[in-house]
């Protein structure tokens, strides 16, 4: 829609600009949280930047290997400014970060207070994302001809060759919001914590509802009826949720 800006003959993306102030947005939420729950918040520092470099090398990786089914052997891929990040890559290499974070603690009062924690920390980073999420060229909606839609504000825009496409970012960051909103009220109402798995499950539901919107090259397609299908987004998401309803049982087991 409109990828970058140009500030003193220098190219600012919308995406490099998003993922900075989401990077903000959840260290401040940590931060935040962290205190409120007596929680060492120089642990959660400490492993925020190995955090985004995996996710950064896993996401381009990915990418080229679904597009290709070749292993890179080339460095350019990785440059930022050929990139094209992979949803599966961003997202298993979150998980896995996740998983080596939560087990520095030998408590699963402390793994279940951690886990609510960083739940709010990455849905307020996505709700900070979505004026960049609709504006930059990595997240474009199928062509559609609804009244709410976003279209090429630039020639330099991605956009240009698809005419009226969904506002997904939109739509991702509306639904991110109203799961913080209902959380939060019913934190309020019923005073109980904990319970972070359930809310990464509706989560990675908001992800699976979005991605019948979004237009992206499907892998490893499966036709279930009709006309839906699922390919390896749906899956990554599936094997998440299920991971999540398992690992409840054995998180609420004392340590």
């Amino acid at each position: 829609m409109y990828p970058y800006l140009e500030i003193f003959w220098t190219k600012l993306y919308m995406t490099w600009i998003g993922i900075v102030l989401a990077c903000f947005a959840l260290l401040i939420t940590v931060y935040v949280l962290s205190k409120k729950y007596h929680q060492e918040f120089v642990r959660f520092f400490n492993w925020l930047p190995w955090y985004l470099i995996v996710v950064y090398f896993c996401g381009l990786y990915f990418s080229f290997f679904l597009n290709w089914w070749i292993i890179p052997t080339s460095l350019q891929v990785f440059s930022p400014y050929w990139y094209h990040f992979s949803l599966v890559g961003v997202v298993l290499s979150s998980f896995v970060m996740i998983l080596i974070f939560l087990s520095q603690f030998k408590r699963n009062e402390s793994k279940r207070v951690w886990i609510d924690i960083l739940f709010f920390g990455f849905i307020n980073a996505i709700i900070v994302l979505w004026v960049f999420l609709v504006l930059w060229d990595n997240f474009i909606g199928k062509t559609n001809t609804w009244a709410i839609h976003v279209t090429a504000l630039t020639s330099d825009s991605a956009l240009i060759k698809y005419g009226w496409v969904y506002p997904i970012g939109l739509f991702l960051s509306l639904g991110a919001l109203a799961i913080n909103v209902i959380i939060t009220i019913r934190k309020l109402i019923v005073k109980r914590s904990g319970l972070g798995l359930r809310w990464f499950i509706l989560l990675f539901i908001l992800f699976m509802a979005i991605l019948p919107f979004w237009n992206y090259p499907a892998h490893g397609v499966l036709s279930v009826f009709w006309k839906f299908s699922l390919d390896v987004n749906h899956y990554v998401f599936i094997f998440l949720i299920l991971f999540c309803l398992l690992s409840r049982k054995k998180l609420k087991k004392p340590y």
